[in-house]
């Protein structure tokens, strides 16, 4: 799954571009979301002196980590054998796997999320002081990733109460030593909710009521479809059938944690989504199933046997080689199936070289600011030396590390799709200034239609003169 994308990727997934156009700013938050993705792949990007093979790797490594702590809880509450199986069946999960190439919020949210319920497991059965500050760290950090973490934690609450075990800690200093850190570690995004007006609500809100999001029933039965092959593995390895069910009584407890964690997240957003009326984006189920399959061997646990564990470690690597290299082909031969390009096919190289050489020999400089949405204008901007900032769409609330005056006193270069309507700002600013408009083949497929941008030059003006364009809104 590094390779992958790595080989045929030219241009990086939509996510990936924006983590990264948010990482360079060095903001906690943006409209949208909480930046932790942006500022980690900025750190891995400026590790890597700019390669994007090890932002691959990066999201590689989410997948590890969060198998990585399934395991560790599957065998606290399983043992070893079950364990290992729970975590191969991960791999038969959607997520795990084609969705791993954007790394963005979603992603980052699986292991943080899966070490968050191993801490509070630990935490709780050892009573030792560690694992609960491990909680509240893994638990703030979560809502660094995306807000909606905050489903987990409140799952987490329901099963402190609803745990002999768990209610008696809240009588000791573990749980508030938990409670303290995870406040501590989510002040900054609690200060840039109330300083912005609580923007990444309203955003969120609007995606949720947008047409493209579905109800409740649809949510939960994409999930289940998300499910196809895990459950598909599970019947290949003879898990199913006559004493299947067989429960150890002992059990009880690791089947509640996994059940109440497993899937009131789930519930939650359903029941939350039934409760409003807003929509639900399928994609945002992901990090919910890290449990998925501990909770399916410690409800069906009669049939497992080392040669059942085999067989699902046979399939697991048979996916993990499979299923990326139809990925991979997907991405090469899709202009033979559609003409009209998926994002990593743009031509960035392409793309980002010619506006560049233009906007250098009309200015003498390389761009300090790149305007457009964050897609087309990220694109641009990171193959552009000194690492511009991109002001997405002219829209100071989107972008506040971008004012009207910096554009006024830095110049800019603005691009877009042709025939696309501008939102206002970028009307305004691009009104009076030659337009240039480009066209690129993306493919060799006669049948491909052409990526067509239109660009031009907001020329930077020395402080204290006046403008000669509509720079200035």
């Amino acid at each position: 799954w590094t390779l992958a994308p790595a080989l045929t990727h030219s241009a990086p997934p939509l996510d990936v571009v924006e983590m990264l156009v948010w990482g360079r700013e060095g903001v906690v938050a943006t409209y949208k979301h909480p930046n932790l993705p942006g500022l980690l792949l900025e750190a891995v990007r400026l590790a890597s002196f700019g390669a994007l093979w090890p932002v691959y790797l990066f999201g590689q490594g989410c997948v590890a980590a969060s198998f990585a702590a399934v395991y560790l809880l599957g065998r606290d509450l399983l043992g070893p054998g079950r364990a290992l199986a729970g975590t191969l069946l991960l791999t038969g999960i959607f997520y795990y796997s084609w969705p791993t190439p954007e790394v963005n919020h979603n992603l980052l949210q699986m292991p943080l999320w899966a070490w968050t319920g191993l801490a509070l497991w630990r935490a709780v059965q050892s009573e030792r002081i560690l694992w609960w500050f491990l909680l509240g760290l893994f638990a703030g950090l979560s809502l660094w990733a995306k807000y909606s973490s905050g489903l987990l934690l409140l799952a987490a609450f329901v099963w402190l109460l609803a745990d002999g075990r768990g209610r008696a800690c809240l009588s000791r200093p573990g749980p508030w030593l938990a409670l303290a850190v995870c406040a501590l570690v989510a002040l900054a995004q609690a200060i840039y909710m109330v300083e912005s007006g609580f923007l990444p609500l309203d955003y969120a809100t609007t995606r949720a009521g947008s047409s493209k999001a579905g109800g409740p029933v649809s949510f939960l039965l994409a999930q289940l479809a998300d499910h196809a092959v895990f459950a598909l593995m599970a019947l290949a390895a003879g898990l199913f059938g006559a004493g299947a069910a067989r429960a150890p009584a002992e059990e009880s407890g690791a089947r509640r944690f996994l059940l109440i964690l497993g899937i009131g997240p789930l519930l939650l957003t359903a029941l939350a989504a039934v409760a409003t009326g807003l929509g639900l984006k399928d994609m945002w189920g992901m990090p919910m199933f890290n449990w998925s399959g501990l909770l399916l061997m410690a409800l069906l646990p009669g049939r497992f046997d080392g040669r059942r564990l085999a067989r699902l470690g046979a399939m697991a690597a048979g996916l993990l080689v499979l299923v990326p290299a139809a990925y991979a082909a997907a991405v090469l031969f899709g202009a033979s199936i559609s003409d009209k390009p998926v994002r990593v096919a743009w031509p960035q190289d392409a793309i980002a070289g010619r506006l560049l050489r233009g906007y250098i020999e009309e200015t003498g400089a390389a761009p300090r600011i790149v305007v457009g949405h964050q897609w087309l204008a990220g694109l641009v901007a990171l193959k552009a030396p000194g690492d511009p900032s991109v002001s997405i769409n002219a829209d100071p609330g989107k972008s506040p590390w971008v004012s009207d005056r910096d554009i006024a006193e830095r110049g800019a270069l603005a691009v877009w799709r042709t025939g696309r309507k501008l939102p206002p700002g970028m009307a305004a600013l691009a009104a009076g200034w030659p337009l240039r408009r480009e066209t690129f083949r993306w493919s060799d497929s006669p049948t491909a239609r052409p990526i067509r941008i239109t660009w031009t030059v907001i020329p930077p003006r020395p402080p204290g003169t006046r403008k000669t364009g509509s720079a200035d809104r």
